[in-house]
């Protein structure tokens, strides 16, 4: 790891107000060869004994969409050709988020007695939880070929939309849990709240269903608008859809920059909140 503690970009009460999320970024180079531990670590403990192994990064996503395809298919009156396509890149986008959100609210509390024995920086526990669901979700990807195959698509220009995607995801994730990290630290009950909200954000999210079941006119414009600003998952997950079908993002320009924006902020107040409070949340542990 490599890097001795005096060496470390600290967080106290003089850490200017802008420049957290750079002191963080240094930090994880610093510490580059402890977060890529961190990740084979998490990667070799979830696929330990399994007679599958990595298959249940692709079994667990195709379950699910099949469930839902069924459902929809019974429930909805859409013409989308992808439909199972759609459904299985909705399920693998909000897996990455909300993974990350809450393996990110809980880590710092379940690696307590490492934390107590040896000093890092506490936000490696963070981003090696989203390293990892990132290279789950690629592992996951592997699914999708035979159905690219099936209809025919080639990639085009609307590929450039995938990393956009995953960066934000990443971030959005991410930043909240800075936040949630610290405050589940003194109360037990926030990884609850979490999961309550994802489970509620899931059906709210065009996960399973198309953007245009929101914004194709069934509710009004101007909450179509608020829908959208409010829920930057509805973005992503339709900018991943984009990537693979090659269909247009039609979605207003104007809301795509709050969205990032709000993203970015997000995680922006995350690493402030979380460099100042860390060192004292660590003591509730």
């Amino acid at each position: 790891m490599g890097v001795s503690e005096n060496k470390v970009l600290r967080r106290d009460g003089k850490l200017p107000f802008l420049s957290a999320p750079v002191k963080i970024m240094q930090n994880l180079y610093n510490y580059r060869q402890l977060l890529k531990h961190f990740i084979g670590r998490d990667l070799k403990v979830r696929y330990h004994n399994s007679i599958l192994g990595y298959g249940w990064s692709v079994l667990e996503p195709l379950a699910l969409t099949v469930t839902f395809y069924i459902l929809f298919a019974i429930l909805s009156d859409s013409e989308d050709p992808y439909r199972p396509l759609t459904i299985l890149l909705g399920i693998l986008a909000w897996s990455l988020f909300a993974k990350t959100f809450s393996n990110g609210t809980t880590c710092i509390q379940r690696n307590s007695s490492l934390i107590q024995r040896v000093y890092f920086p506490r936000e490696i526990f963070l981003f090696s939880k989203s390293g990892y669901n990132m290279l789950h979700f690629i592992l996951s990807l592997f699914v999708i070929i035979p159905l690219l195959i099936h209809y025919g698509l080639m990639p085009t220009q609307q590929i450039l939309l995938l990393p956009i995607a995953l960066i934000m995801i990443l971030m959005l994730g991410t930043g909240l849990a800075l936040f949630t990290s610290i405050l589940q630290t003194k109360a037990r009950d926030v990884e609850h709240i979490v999961t309550i909200g994802l489970r509620i954000s899931f059906y709210l999210s065009p996960v399973f269903y198309p953007l245009e079941m929101i914004t194709g006119g069934r509710i009004p414009e101007q909450y179509a608008e608020a829908y959208l600003i409010a829920n930057p998952m509805a973005t992503y997950i339709t900018m991943i859809r984009s990537a693979f079908t090659g269909a247009p993002l039609d979605i207003p320009t104007m809301n795509l920059v709050i969205t990032f924006a709000t993203t970015i902020a997000i995680f922006w107040m995350g690493s402030i909140y979380f460099m100042r409070k860390e060192r004292k949340a660590v003591k509730f542990i």
